[in-house]
């Protein structure tokens, strides 16, 4: 029987130093990045992995999701995904949900499949935001 035990629940203040340090890190999105936004996956009180939901009135983003090294390829992602999607139902279940990421296949999992027709400011994201716009995929949740 394991003891390990998983907690995700949004950020509070003193998560913002790690975030900062990981967004960078990682060379995430962490334009106008507050750590309110964020979300946060603690392993045995731990935090290991961070993701935020951006609300533009219309849909909403899941943006800057990042594992740390010696935790990924442990289903922590697709927990953090998991529990995005239904936070961002939870909000507003009629807007639609996306994704910037070069990781297009690993969001099929959860449901998103990649899309040509996207608003406008994912695109101003994908070309001016991501250091390598044509490696980057927009996805949608279908």
């Amino acid at each position: 029987m394991s003891d390990i035990k998983i907690e995700i629940c949004k950020a509070q203040e003193e998560d913002w130093p790690y975030i900062k340090e990981k967004l960078e890190k990682y060379v995430l999105d962490g334009t106008n990045a507050d750590w309110k936004q964020f979300f946060v996956l603690k392993k045995n009180k731990k935090t290991v992995a961070f993701a935020r939901i951006l609300d533009y009135g219309e849909f909403f983003e899941l943006a800057s999701l990042g594992v740390d090294y010696y935790y990924r390829k442990k289903g922590l992602a697709e927990k953090m995904l998991r529990f995005l999607i239904d936070e961002a139902k939870r909000i507003d279940s009629k807007k639609q949900i996306y994704g910037v990421t070069h990781i297009s296949e690993y969001l099929k999992r959860v449901g998103f499949k990649r899309v040509d027709n996207y608003p406008d400011q994912l695109e101003h994201k994908k070309n001016h935001i991501c250091k390598h716009p044509q490696k980057i995929s927009i996805v949608r949740l279908f």
